[in-house]
């Protein structure tokens, strides 16, 4: 009997380390260069990258990152090549390959111009007739500003755009603030004091990480992320990570 009760705990305490390493699987996870959010240059690979790192390792899974180009991340993860995208938005067309969180930040999208301009920002009807400079596959102008007899300059570039801005070759440019913030303060020097941004946000969209529906358990990773996620808010080591990259919540 006492063999039987032991073979029995054996077998208990070998399906739970067996669980426990079928958990903590690597999972891969990527995402495309967007600063502050996601960059190789930044420690932890961006704000964005360090949530999603640390709310896994919270919830128990360990992962490696791999950084890719725009649109290559989000194929990929559709087709069960990484496991997860640590930066992307909602749509219902990605929504039938991916499983997405809560969010993890709030994108604020903010029109912005010269700190020496007089165009008025905060009325789309006024922007009529103006350039606006977008970043190429930049998904900014929604709503009542899609529809305006405005031109549209494309750039390849956050950098660029901001450039064009500057140099006075475009009127307006439509970009997320934290990026727009982290490109000025990191890489314009004195760009920031000569640019105004609109007080109020053109959109706003939330970020997510979204785990592939390749695998079978991309429900469980999602439910067991945002716990996680969850428990970083209240605990304050969620606002800490923002901090560490001067962004405000």
């Amino acid at each position: 009997m006492r063999l039987v009760k032991i073979a029995v705990f054996l077998s208990l305490i070998t399906s739970q380390i067996l669980a426990h390493a079928e958990q903590a699987i690597d999972l891969r996870v990527t995402a495309s260069p967007w600063s502050p959010y996601v960059s190789r240059n930044l420690p932890g690979k961006g704000v964005a990258v360090s949530i999603a790192t640390v709310a896994l390792k919270r919830a128990g899974y360990t992962s490696s990152f791999a950084l890719q180009k725009w649109p290559d991340d989000l194929e990929s993860t559709r087709l069960g090549r990484y496991d997860m995208i640590a930066s992307i938005w909602f749509t219902e067309d990605r929504a039938r390959d991916l499983v997405f969180s809560d969010p993890i930040f709030e994108n604020r999208v903010k029109l912005m111009v010269r700190s020496d301009s007089d165009i008025k920002i905060s009325n789309p009807e006024a922007l009529k007739g103006y350039r606006i400079g977008l970043v190429e596959d930049y998904a900014y102008m929604q709503g009542a500003y899609s529809k305006l007899p405005i031109e549209i300059i494309k750039a390849t570039t956050v950098e660029e755009n901001l450039q064009r801005l500057l140099e006075g070759n475009i009127d307006i440019v439509v970009m997320d603030e934290q990026v727009a913030l982290y490109t000025l303060n990191n890489k314009i020097p004195g760009g920031i004091k000569q640019i105004r941004f609109a007080r109020d946000a053109l959109s706003t969209r939330q970020l997510k990480v979204a785990v592939s529906r390749k695998r079978s358990d991309a429900e469980q990773i999602i439910s067991d992320f945002n716990n996680a996620l969850r428990g970083m808010k209240d605990d304050g080591s969620y606002l800490d990570i923002l901090h560490q990259y001067r962004i405000s919540p």
